[in-house]
This record gives structure tokens, C-alpha cells and sequence, in this order.
């Protein structure tokens, strides 16, 4: 089985030393479960850092549902580089857990970019792993369908946290049918259809607790899986 994503935080391509330097010029602050750290169209004027817990990126549809974007972890950096300082932010970020977050400044990123060209280099290889995720996920959510965009999501689960047994990958802890509904702009009762559809057909079964996923070419087809590069294939 080949695997394109990681169980690492983002920051994987960061030296140890850039990771303690954006620490160090960092505010912490403390958000409890389910707190706004970023309404989207505020501006977008910071860096975010997960040092403790974890958030979600949204974005709301036409029909003012929440999509889920992307989900960042302990370790995970995240934010927008935009061309004006006052542009908006695209994605309300939400927490899902006690969390603890680092804010940086993106003046004071610039101030540090500029006199550490180290520091500068694994912080641009970091915004293109952040633009290719953010590609990536686009292409599964726009190009092949609901079921294109399902298979994608589970491959991403399984790339992170996805336990090989055999020649089965399970997926402990799963997602229900409203959360995988959320990260692909679906209502719940249309990934209930697919997934059992899939069950008929044996690519997927389930217990109470976990998704049994027994061909894995199955959803790669239908998404059209690239094999991205190492980080790019997470959610």
C-alpha cells in the first residue's frame, strides 16, 4: 500500500531551529471547545500555530452550510499569505478541543524572513506544501463528483491514521455520516448512500466504532489518486 500523507504536523519540513524561532515571537492564547478564533471576511493579519488541541477551517456554502476545509493538530502552522495586509480572511477557524494557539504576526514573519535567509527557504517550502494541499483538496471536492470527493476523504483519514490488518486498512474512531458530510459539501443522507452502495458492493464494511476498508484501488480510481507528494494527502 502506498501512502502520500503523514501522521506529522505540517511543520515536518521545519528545522528545529525555525520551529523554536517562530515559537519564541509568538502570543499564546487559550480558546476553549468549539471558541471562533477567525470569523471568515476578518482580516487576515496573523499566523496560527496549534500548541495544544485542535481546530477546523470552514467555509460557508451558498446555502450558508458549513464545509469543512482542512483540520490542523498539534504542531500544525497554518494561515493565508495574501497580497494586501487587509485582505479577508477566506475560512472561519473554529476549535474542536480545548486548545492552546500560537499568533504571529505576519509583519513580524516578514521582519524574521528577511534577516534569516535559512528561515525565509523552509518557510516558502512550507507555503507550497500549504497551496498544494489546498489544490489538492479543491481538485477532489470540484473535479469527480460526491463520490470522488468520499473516496478522497477516506483515503486522507486512513494516510494519517489508518491501521493495515491483513489486506484491509481499518479506520478506528470514525468520522459519522455528518462530519464526512461536512468535508465534502454533502448532506448526511447522501454519504450514507454512497458508503452503503460501497458496503454492497464489498470495497467498505463497518462495525459500531470503525470503517473496514477492503480495496483501497477502488476508491484511488474513483478520485483519481495522484500519489502526491509526502504531506499533501491529509485532511
Amino acid at each position: 500500500m502506498h501512502t502520500c500523507g503523514t501522521a506529522e504536523a505540517n511543520t515536518f519540513l521545519l528545522s528545529q531551529e525555525t520551529r523554536n524561532l517562530l515559537e519564541q515571537w509568538m502570543t499564546e492564547t487559550k480558546f476553549p471547545k468549539d471558541s471562533i478564533v477567525c470569523w471568515e471576511g476578518e482580516q487576515s493579519d496573523k499566523l496560527y500555530y496549534v500548541k495544544k488541541g485542535a481546530v477546523k477551517l470552514t467555509k460557508l456554502t451558498k446555502k450558508g452550510t458549513p464545509l469543512t476545509m482542512f483540520l490542523y493538530f498539534k504542531g500544525d502552522l497554518f494561515g493565508e499569505f495574501d497580497l494586501v495586509d487587509d485582505f479577508p480572511s477566506s475560512y472561519s477557524v473554529e476549535t474542536t478541543e480545548d486548545s492552546v494557539i500560537g499568533l504571529l504576526s505576519k509583519k513580524k514573519l516578514e521582519e524574521l524572513m528577511e534577516k534569516d535567509g535559512k528561515f525565509a527557504v523552509e518557510i516558502m517550502r512550507w507555503q507550497t506544501l500549504m497551496r498544494k494541499q489546498t489544490e489538492t483538496k479543491l481538485r477532489d471536492l470540484l473535479l469527480f463528483g460526491k463520490p470522488g470527493a468520499l473516496a478522497s476523504t477516506l483515503l486522507r483519514i486512513v494516510t494519517m491514521s489508518g491501521k493495515v490488518l491483513g489486506d484491509d486498512v481499518i479506520i478506528s474512531n470514525r468520522p459519522s455520516d455528518s462530519e464526512l458530510g461536512q468535508l465534502i459539501g454533502a448532506p448526511r443522507e447522501t454519504v450514507n448512500r454512497m458508503l452503503s452502495q460501497w458496503k454492497k458492493e464489498g470495497v467498505i464494511s463497518n462495525t459500531a466504532t470503525k470503517l473496514i476498508i477492503h480495496d483501497m484501488e477502488y476508491l484511488r480510481d474513483l478520485c483519481h489518486c495522484e500519489g502526491c507528494p509526502l504531506g499533501v494527502c491529509r485532511l
